[in-house]
């Protein structure tokens, strides 16, 4: 008989130039509930889309210390501007430190069994990369989709958290931001952005097009890699601790008001 192994308690960081990533969280919550989470949100120096790759590669050395610092195994780069701009550089300098990227989902392409139109949605920075360029080289090298890179969209959704009574003015624009795809007949949207997935009702009903979100993804991932064959998942717990560089200290939130910042 095999024996079956008591599950250690797993500890993952996660990180974000803000909010954005609270779209992985959830899904992480989901597939893998009994790790332990270490948010940062690196809410002072949000977006990163308009940053310099400097800056952006600064930004997550000082975080990827302040998460190891934790006692964390995995760190997922929740944020698609940083993981296009810094994974490469923190995998080389953190050899031993497994790191998850979150990437545009441009294989879905290829997977859609009817008729389809697709675009893919990115900042400016994770739109001009290198590791972008090369993603959409190999996984669209017939050029079926088209990009846009959004200039102001993440920071819109920034803002609509801190301020959800002004909604009203967030919509209007988001049909502004979107007008260039307007027209165009697209049936789906690659959200390339973690950001986009927080408001991906929003962008459907303007566009008219189903959304794709690479997160659910991303969090199986991070379960295949964390649990071993024969474990036994542990206890699940109620809380998780949020970290954020505007108010820099560690304090613990209650995860069911944290499955998403905006309410359904």
């Amino acid at each position: 008989m095999d024996k079956k192994m008591n599950a250690p308690k797993h500890k993952i960081g996660v990180f974000d130039s803000g909010i954005g990533g609270f779209s992985v969280l959830n899904e992480l919550l989901k597939a893998f509930p009994e790790a332990e989470y270490f948010y940062y949100s690196d809410d002072a120096h949000a977006p990163y889309g308009p940053k310099t790759d400097e800056y952006i590669n600064q930004r997550t050395f000082v975080i990827t210390d302040e998460l190891i610092s934790q006692g964390v195994e995995m760190i997922v780069v929740a944020c698609n501007t940083a993981t296009a701009v810094s994974i490469d550089a923190l995998r080389a300098a953190y050899p031993q430190m497994p790191f998850v990227g979150v990437e545009p989902y441009l294989n879905a392409y290829y997977k859609e069994t009817g008729p389809s139109k697709m675009a893919v949605l990115t900042t400016v920075s994770a739109g001009k990369s290198e590791r972008f360029k090369r993603l959409k080289e190999r996984l669209d090298p017939k050029g079926f989709i088209d990009h846009y890179s959004l200039q102001n969209l993440a920071r819109m959704v920034e803002e609509l958290y801190k301020h959800p009574e002004y909604e009203g003015e967030f919509d209007k624009l988001l049909v502004s931001e979107l007008e260039p795809l307007q027209g165009k007949q697209y049936t789906h949207a690659i959200l390339g952005c973690t950001h986009y997935p927080l408001v991906r009702n929003k962008i459907e009903d303007v566009l008219k097009l189903k959304t794709l979100s690479p997160c659910p993804y991303v969090a199986q991932r991070v379960r295949e890699l964390s649990v071993k064959p024969g474990e036994v998942p542990g206890d699940i717990s109620e809380t998780f601790e949020f970290y954020s560089s505007s108010k820099p200290e560690w304090v613990k939130k209650n995860r069911s008001d944290f499955y998403y910042p905006f309410k359904k």
